[in-house]
């Protein structure tokens, strides 16, 4: 299914899909991702707010914001999900930010453009569109801080928590003594509120990295598994080969042949 992690952790993470009567329940990755319709409606909720989503228009999640869809009827959708590396210079003037509004006017030609890609044609193809989608979002777009919501403060604190810890101690006990709360209320908290356990999400936080350090770098395999916070790298392997369906070998040779 197109929402399998191993389509949300690439660096350049590129892809796009079409269907109808599509719904899927809260969830969050590390991704942009663009909703938009050819046909029907489609109930859409981002951080907590409820939007309709029509033709003609469409959603811009940010990364790291919990949405939903729903389509109570019809519809016939499009998706796409795409790295925030491939809109370097739109995301880094907006960080620590989130729009007030995800919902913006999408022209059917530029849609039809961005859509008519695949994820093996020419990166600064895939750039050039989204750049366009990107700035026809924000040029109407009104920006808040993020985790400013009270509703969403304690989210906001488990994220940062992870991404200052995903190297060393992450487990959810350390999380349970640092925020003061207790480890079964943090467990359920998370699953309710992402859609997926605590140490799931963990692991594709680390699995992300590991992409981009074999992207970056030529350390080993070793090296990154144990930077990245794993503690053997058997389990780095399994939890790669999982969420990517390619080992760490065969990952870093499809974008380098010559790697060893």
């Amino acid at each position: 299914m197109f929402y399998e992690l191993h389509h949300s952790v690439g660096v350049d993470h590129f892809s796009v899909e079409a269907g109808e009567n599509f719904s899927f329940p809260p969830h969050i990755h590390h991704s942009f991702e663009l909703i938009t319709l050819t046909s029907g409606s489609m109930k859409v909720i981002v951080g907590g707010r409820e939007y309709i989503l029509t033709p003609d228009k469409g959603i811009l999640v940010f990364p790291n914001q919990i949405h939903a869809l729903t389509t109570f009827r019809k519809s016939r959708h499009r998706l796409c999900i795409f790295s925030p590396k491939l809109v370097n210079s739109f995301i880094g003037s907006r960080q620590g930010l989130l729009p007030v509004d995800p919902l913006f006017d999408l022209p059917s030609d530029i849609a039809d453009l961005l859509f008519a890609l695949s994820p093996d044609d020419n990166r600064n193809l895939i750039k050039g569109a989204l750049y366009t989608v990107c700035g026809l979002f924000d040029r109407n777009a009104v920006y808040e801080a993020a985790g400013k919501d009270g509703d969403d403060s304690l989210l906001f604190e488990i994220f940062s928590f992870i991404e200052r810890h995903y190297a060393d101690d992450c487990s959810l006990n350390a999380l349970a003594a640092e925020l003061s709360y207790s480890y079964a209320y943090l467990s359920k908290y998370f699953t309710r509120t992402v859609g997926r356990s605590y140490n799931s999400y963990v692991n594709q936080y680390r699995i992300g990295e590991v992409c981009n350090r074999l992207d970056n770098t030529d350390d080993s395999i070793l090296k990154i598994s144990e930077d990245c916070g794993f503690r053997s790298l058997r389990s780095m392997n399994r939890n790669f080969k999982e969420q990517t369906g390619v080992t760490p070998v065969e990952y870093r040779k499809r974008e380098n042949p010559t790697a060893s």
